[in-house]
């Protein structure tokens, strides 16, 4: 369904038996990218197969997005909870006092700085979990996709315009290294989403959705226009979204495997979890236990039994006074 890629051409598909042997590595490596020399290695291999040679050049950049996709397709079945992540934005009055910089000059780290750090770091005060870590993404100046950071290896300030940092991309060499925009080029890794999670995928929404086209598949920023629900089955979810990629304006009807969506919707689902539970809370409150439930019979037959005693004794004492006729003094005046 949908729209065909901007190109006209078919999209691009690896064939069973390259998935196959893909799926095998990504399995001894422990769901870990692979390193550069095995991408170029395969890519290099399915270009030379009979089906392909001649025909299709499969490119190192379509292997590391297989991998990636895989890779954020188990974790989102492996991890039940999402991840709550905190960013704090680098406050303005160091943005200005950063410009005052010479230009074009860089300013090396020590020790690279890995992509993934502990979101305790965000933010001082913060009540956040041990284990949770902050993962980011960054957009390539190449080809407009994002791609998950490995390293931030160096940065600089400018003159004019917002910090820079040098950034080395998961699964790729340092002659893929860029120098990238850090406040439009640079953020918090988009989340994959669960089939439980459609309901926090709406319509105006920015996401990051995996477009397939004839020579190249990449995650590029797009926006939902429309998202038709259905009922989901044991495959997960059946849901389908008319999603609008940013770069090249193309529309597509998309599954929900396609989609990543951005951490900023992980209060829609807290306010879903918060909603179940008061509902399930509710549920419980209005239900009687059936042991509670004979108890409380028990007690009411009890209680009526002893009004009706008590009611038959006054009965009895009445009928005694009357039959005594005792006389009443009579008043005179």
């Amino acid at each position: 369904m949908g729209r065909p890629p901007s190109n006209g051409g078919p999209s691009f598909r690896f064939m069973q038996n390259e998935v196959t042997e893909m799926e095998a590595i990504l399995q001894e490596h422990n769901n870990t990218m692979p390193a550069r020399e095995v991408l170029v290695s395969l890519a290099e291999k399915f270009s030379e197969s009979p089906d392909r040679k001649g025909n299709i050049q499969v490119q190192m950049k379509q292997v590391w997005n297989w991998f990636q996709n895989r890779r954020y397709a188990i974790r989102a079945k492996s991890n039940k909870t999402p991840m709550k992540l905190n960013i704090t934005p680098m406050p303005r009055d160091d943005l200005v006092a950063a410009r005052g910089l010479p230009q074009q000059v860089a300013a090396p780290i020590p020790v690279a700085v890995p992509a993934t750090t502990p979101a305790s770091s965000a933010g001082a005060g913060r009540a956040t979990s041990e284990n949770s870590y902050m993962e980011f993404e960054a957009k390539s100046a190449r080809d407009g996709a994002w791609y998950d950071v490995g390293t931030f290896l160096s940065h600089r300030y400018l003159d004019k315009g917002d910090p820079e940092v040098l950034v080395r991309f998961a699964g790729f060499g340092p002659d893929e290294d860029e120098w990238l925009n850090v406040c439009r080029q640079v953020r918090q890794r988009s989340l994959p989403c669960e089939a439980s999670e459609c309901v926090a995928v709406l319509p105006g929404d920015l996401i990051l959705c995996f477009q397939e086209g004839k020579d190249q598949a990449l995650y590029f920023d797009a926006h939902v226009l429309d998202a038709q629900r259905r009922r989901h089955d044991v495959r997960g979810c059946r849901c389908r979204f008319l999603v609008r990629y940013d770069h090249d304006q193309s529309e597509e009807i998309v599954p929900l495997r396609k989609i990543c969506r951005r951490p900023e919707t992980d209060y829609r689902l807290l306010q879903l979890h918060a909603a179940n539970d008061s509902a399930a809370n509710d549920q419980k409150e209005a239900s009687v236990d059936p042991s509670t439930a004979n108890a409380q019979r028990v007690a009411a037959s009890a209680l009526e039994t002893t009004q009706q005693q008590q009611h038959n004794s006054d009965g009895a004492m009445a009928v005694l006074a009357s039959q005594a006729n005792v006389s009443q003094p009579v008043k005179t005046l």
